[in-house]
């Protein structure tokens, strides 16, 4: 498994948890609304994703070019 595929597994993972909590709290709280919190703050949803991958972008290590082993052509 690489690296970029686990950390989106982790991500996908760390979303699902959030939005459980959010919508287990709108259970035992009448007077919270999650739809209402997901309208106000969702702008602040896509800034995080854009800074993840930002993040991502400037962390991934970059990897040397493989060394040529093909045999020389004459």
């Amino acid at each position: 498994m690489s690296v970029r595929s686990h950390s989106g597994a982790l991500t996908a993972g760390l979303i699902l948890i959030a939005l459980g909590v959010i919508f287990l709290v709108e259970t035992f709280d009448a007077s919270f609304s999650a739809w209402r919190l997901i309208g106000r703050y969702w702008p602040l949803i896509l800034i995080l994703i854009g800074v993840k991958r930002l993040y991502e972008y400037y962390t991934w290590p970059e990897v040397p070019p493989a060394p040529d082993n093909a045999p020389p052509k004459e």
